[in-house]
């Protein structure tokens, strides 16, 4: 069944644009997006562990202003 969908899918671009390689290019760039992804969410979820990592990212990011940022550092 899949089999069919993706020879459908790639039938109707080939009709529509005539370009193969770019079907392929498409397809393998959204592989890689997805894989980078999946990559920074997992980044992102490691390093919330310490409080201070995460007030250097929102510092980092400029969701909170120097003064703020020592502030917060001294009362951690």
């Amino acid at each position: 069944m899949v089999n069919i969908i993706l020879t459908l899918i790639v039938a109707y671009y080939l009709i529509r644009t005539g370009d193969l390689f770019k079907l392929i290019r498409k397809i393998r760039r959204f592989i890689v997006d997805f894989i980078v992804s999946l990559k920074q969410e997992t980044n992102e979820i490691q390093t919330a562990d310490d409080p201070l990592d995460i007030l250097k990212l929102r510092f980092a990011k400029g969701e909170i202003s120097a003064e703020e940022f020592e502030k917060m550092k001294t009362s951690l």
